[in-house]
């Protein structure tokens, strides 16, 4: 790098004035770094109190995208201040549409790539030191930085900063402004942020749904949140919107009538049980809990239990009317239908189906766009669900503790299991009830019983906290549970809004164990730790509907007479058009499911039944859309031979 600089009193300025004043005038040749980066060169107006810098022709490679940001100035007064332009290069555009999300469309990712954007940022220390941003937070007495996560909230405590971004040209574009002001030090609060989105002419295209309803050209959409949300209060448009509280649900099993699912549950679940969790993961009610231990205690003097546990994630609750808890209860129902079938096959008697939902406060307010500024604390508030003492893990092993001990039983199907289900971050508090308890089995000399099978779905979890099972797994370690964890191609929310937030809160100047790539990623989005795809194959018609009917109702009546087998095969599901009576035929063949492994070199360890598996669209066709007919139709295989086992 070449440097040419001017230390005249009485010179000119980068902007081609001239000045009088102590400081220099830095002239920086063109540099390139790889072909990453590239720029026709930097002057910097180094004053006595503050640099202006301006780099001009820079140019971006990400692959084939490059993006030209020109001009590019960032200069030092009472606040670091920068502004960039950039304009993805015409012949590039393709390559930069593809890297956008699919959600997104052809079209608005077309749009995008073609429009000027104009970032100004400012950042303004008006109630510390600089040297504040180096100590540890209050109450740390380490004298240690903040850990990762960390740093951004550090930031945003000691100053004010303003975002603003605009898309398109004045009259057809968009602009959003993202700003924060620190909380008062004497009353401890967070830092409030700031929202403001406007949008003119055909701009509105690159909204989703959702935000157009609640954003024209005439109003701006303007959200107020504090970062922690300790006030239980969002402003939207300024109008504030409250916390929803609701009252825990009655201990005991739960019918849900009519006025709450309508027809979604077509037979209530005898055994429907709610355990509940407050924000910090301590139970609401108690008696909820003893009230399932009862049951499950009953069930055992019986012919045991089939429990399955399912945790919510974000954006849902407990709550009354919530569409997890119809669409679970629906299933529920649907596996006390298969159980009984199965039993009357055999014959047995059948097993008691005990589902239990597990509700902690997912979802704050009953505003679409409060609830949107609420995914990182609530997702600490999924950590301490699945904290050691937390509602969660008490619940899970005061479960596997009341089931007698698989080896008392050869047939699978007259065994009890347990089945915990988690989505999201719910997922995510599910893994951190568990992974303690996942000690390879040679070296478990207590012999408590653990979950049968678990379920991930949609995970939010960064890779490095799955990196040491997998690491024992490829040791030919088992955990000695099947951990299952499905991902969708189109989940938004764990392969975008996940790794962007993971982006600002890795903590790049500490010593973290964790690179960088294991700490933005999604586990279940991680390339090095998927296993299998799950791929679908439409044989005849059109894909089910996302929201369809359920086929798992007729039991063993969905295949063809004397292929039972069917219904226990996992690696390839394949699901029949259902006639209204009786058993359908071979040729009747709908669409088939298969699960491919992504490694076609054979693995020197036997199969442990844990697998990290990337979902069609097709089947999971988003993050919050999981109770699909195709989805549960694939579950309900994993289940049958984990449950059931292959009686045939």
């Amino acid at each position: 790098m070449q440097l040419r600089a001017s230390t005249a009193l009485i010179r000119e300025a980068c902007d081609g004035r001239w000045t009088a004043s102590f400081g220099a005038r830095i002239q920086v040749d063109p540099v390139s770094l790889g072909e990453q980066f590239a720029s026709d060169g930097a002057c910097v107006d180094a004053f006595r109190q503050s640099p202006d810098v301006t780099v001009a022709g820079t140019r971006v490679r990400y692959g084939q995208c490059v993006a030209h940001l020109d001009p590019m100035r960032v200069d030092w007064s009472n606040a670091l201040i920068a502004t960039i332009t950039a304009q993805v290069a015409p012949d590039a555009a393709a390559a930069c549409s593809a890297l956008l999300p699919q959600s997104l469309g052809d079209a608005v990712a077309k749009q995008l790539t073609t429009q000027s954007v104009v970032l100004d940022a400012e950042y303004a220390q008006p109630f510390k030191q600089p040297e504040a941003l180096g100590e540890a937070p209050s109450g740390d007495t380490s004298g240690q930085k903040s850990s990762a996560g960390g740093w951004v909230r550090r930031h945003l405590a000691t100053m004010a900063t303003k975002h603003d971004l605009r898309i398109g040209p004045p009259g057809d574009g968009l602009s959003l402004r993202l700003a924060s002001t620190p909380g008062s030090s004497t009353s401890k609060s967070s830092p409030e942020l700031t929202m403001l989105l406007g949008v003119e002419g055909s701009a509105l295209n690159l909204l989703p749904e959702r935000i157009k309803q609640a954003v024209t050209p005439a109003l701006p959409l303007k959200i107020r949140w504090d970062l922690d949300h300790e006030s239980d209060l969002v402003f939207v448009n300024d109008q504030s919107v409250q916390r929803i509280s609701v009252a825990p649900r009655a201990p005991g099993p739960t019918v849900l009538t009519a006025p709450e699912c309508g027809n979604a549950v077509m037979v209530p679940p005898r055994s429907l049980y709610f355990v509940e969790a407050d924000d910090r993961g301590n139970a609401r009610d108690p008696k909820q809990e003893e009230a399932l231990f009862r049951a499950l205690d009953g069930a055992n003097a019986g012919a045991g239990a089939l429990v399955s546990v399912f945790v919510h994630g974000w954006q849902h609750s407990a709550a009354p009317r919530d569409t997890y808890v119809c669409d679970y209860a629906r299933i529920v129902s649907e596996l006390e239908m298969m159980e009984n079938a199965a039993a009357s096959a055999t014959p047995r008697t059948a097993r008691k189906v005990v589902g239990v939902y597990v509700g902690w406060p997912g979802k704050l307010y009953s505003n679409d766009m409060a609830n949107a500024t609420t995914f990182w604390n609530r997702l600490q508030a999924a950590d301490r669900l699945g904290a050691e003492g937390a509602l969660l893990r008490r619940v899970i092993q005061g479960l596997a503790q009341r089931l007698p001990a698989s080896s008392q039983e050869r047939r699978a199907d007259r065994r009890s299991a347990l089945i915990v289900t988690g989505h999201s971050l719910g997922a995510r508090a599910v893994f951190h009830a568990v992974r303690d308890g996942l000690p390879p089995p040679a070296n478990s000399v207590s012999g408590a019983r653990r979950p049968d099978l678990v379920l991930l779905v949609n995970p939010a979890f960064s890779a490095e906290l799955y990196r040491g099972i997998h690491e024992q797994e490829r040791q030919c370690r088992p955990i000695g549970v099947p951990l299952l964890s499905f991902s969708s191609e189109a989940d938004v929310v764990t392969r975008q809004v996940y790794p962007t937030g993971q982006t600002l809160t890795f903590d790049y100047a500490s010593q973290q164990a964790a690179l960088f790539p294991e700490h933005v990623y999604t586990a279940a989005n991680f390339g090095e730790f998927v296993t299998h795809r799950l791929r679908m194959q439409v044989a005849s018609g059109v894909a089910p509907h996302p929201e369809g009917d359920q086929t798992i109702v007729r039991g063993f009546l969905r295949v063809p007479e004397g292929s039972k087998k069917e219904l226990y095969s996992a690696d390839l599901a394949t699901v029949f058009k259902q006639p209204k009576s009786g058993y359908p035929k071979a040729a009747d063949v709908w669409y088939s499911m298969q699960l491919n492994k992504v490694h076609a070199n054979p693995n020197p360890c036997p199969d442990s039944g844990s697998k990290v598996i990337e979902v069609d669209a097709q089947i999971l066709p988003n993050h919050g859309t999981i109770f699909t007919p195709a989805f549960v139709e694939y579950v309900v295989r994993v289940l049958n031979r984990s449950i059931l086992g292959d009686v045939r």
